[in-house]
């Protein structure tokens, strides 16, 4: 894994995490999961995700509080967002079924980039951020085409419907995400050449689904 796209800082949160009873259901993903497996860029927050419909909050908090000094954003429904040690960290339920491996760093699961590339691809679906759509160039260009990742959103989100045009528009949709600042790049990539791959991209799915 690429651990030059975590600062210090936060490789050292991380290894403390490792080693918590609590975390150990969690696996992380979000961009600094991304970052670790393709390392294009610097990635400072850490999202972590349980496949199941609830988790108990106040063990977690009580475990967070023993490795760092933790300051609670939002606790409730299955989400706990915080900052540890002025590292951003959140803890969200999400009871989708994982089609890749995970994979082990200090004790950390991390998704694999199958289920990151499928979950980047509903973000968007949402309301994509300008890292969101770098992300998924990256992903588009290690090896995943966006013709396999709309086939397998069905597997992903057994229970929610993402319909393939619907994701195409909002993958040429940009209005949000052009206030946004361009991540700090490890690889150089420029925002005019992400917009113009996926409209290029949008445009020959279009077809394919006419």
């Amino acid at each position: 894994m690429f651990l030059q796209t975590l600062p210090h800082h936060v490789q050292s949160l991380l290894k403390r995490l490792g080693r918590l009873p609590t975390v150990a259901p969690f696996y992380l993903a979000g961009g600094s999961a991304v970052a670790l497996h393709l390392g294009h860029r610097i990635s400072i927050d850490l999202d972590f995700f349980i496949p199941q419909d609830d988790y108990e909050a106040e063990p977690l908090v009580q475990e967070l509080q023993k490795v760092g000094h933790l300051v609670i954003r939002q606790s409730g429904q299955g989400t706990l967002n915080a900052t540890l040690d002025d590292t951003h960290i959140s803890f969200f339920i999400f009871p989708y079924p994982l089609l890749d491996d995970l994979h082990d760093l200090w004790g950390v699961r991390v998704a694999g980039l199958l289920d990151l590339a499928l979950m980047k691809l509903a973000a968007i679906g949402q309301r994509g951020r300008k890292r969101d759509f770098v992300d998924m160039y990256q992903i588009c260009h290690s090896g995943y085409t966006l013709d396999e990742l709309l086939r397998l959103m069905p597997k992903k989100f057994p229970k929610v419907t993402y319909p393939s045009y619907h994701l195409l528009r909002a993958l040429a949709y940009f209005e949000d995400a052009e206030p946004d600042p361009m991540p700090e790049m490890l690889i150089p990539l420029e925002w005019a050449e992400v917009k113009r791959f996926f409209e290029g991209e949008v445009r020959r799915l279009m077809k394919e689904l006419l």
